[in-house]
Parts: structure tokens; C-alpha cells; sequence
């Protein structure tokens, strides 16, 4: 609950921007600040829903690097989280994407689930 009201909180630092364009439509303060409030009630989960679900894979990428693998220079991948496998925490290891290929394949073979979409979407 806590999370909540500071979440709420946070949420109504915006309300002075949002007033300052709302107020040119004829709603007031009081309304704004309703309105704020009812995003923020809604948006709370939704974002609690994207930030931490174990459903959603965590990819990190990085335009041009060397491979911790095999030392070539490309755009380099790193699977953080998904599902069962989550390496928030441990030191990261980018790789090119033949090698990242043959990471997720060993992954796959030892029960890790990998969607595919987001498997393509990254090379």
C-alpha cells in the first residue's frame, strides 16, 4: 500500500503541467487533479504489470561492442530475465548474434523458456 500512495504521489508531480494545458480547455484544478489521480490509479498496475513481471523477457542491447564470446565486433544482445532465467543481478555478458544463438539454444535445452518472437526481434 505504501508503494501505492508514493506511486500516487509521484503521479501528481505532473499535475502542474498537465493544469497548465488542461486549464486552455476549461477544466480546472480540482478536476486535473481527480483526473491525475484516477490515471495514476490505473497506470500503477500497469506499469507494476511491465516493470516486474516474469512474463515479459528482458532484453539488453548495445549498437557496437566486442563479443565476450568469440572477440568479433557487431551489435551485441544480452537476455536478462525470462520466465525462470534471471540474471538481473550477475555480471553481463554481450554477445554477437551467432553466439547469443548458441546461448539461447543451450538455454532452451536446459528448460529455459525463450520466445521465439523476442529471439528474432533481437538479432
Amino acid at each position: 500500500m505504501k508503494r501505492f500512495i508514493f506511486y500516487l504521489f509521484r503521479w501528481q508531480l505532473s499535475t502542474p503541467i498537465l493544469w497548465l494545458v488542461v486549464r486552455r480547455m476549461g477544466a480546472g484544478l480540482g478536476p486535473t487533479v481527480i483526473a491525475n489521480l484516477v490515471g495514476g490509479a490505473i497506470f500503477f498496475w500497469v506499469d507494476r504489470f511491465i516493470f516486474t513481471s516474469p512474463r515479459l523477457e528482458v532484453w539488453h542491447l548495445k549498437e557496437k561492442g566486442i563479443c565476450q564470446k568469440c572477440k568479433k565486433e557487431a551489435r551485441l544482445r544480452r537476455l536478462v530475465r525470462s520466465g525462470s532465467y534471471d540474471r538481473t543481478d550477475s555480471e553481463p555478458v554481450f554477445l554477437c548474434s551467432k553466439c547469443s544463438r548458441e546461448k539461447l539454444a543451450e538455454l532452451k535445452s536446459r528448460g529455459v523458456k525463450v520466445s521465439q518472437a523476442s529471439h528474432k526481434d533481437h538479432l
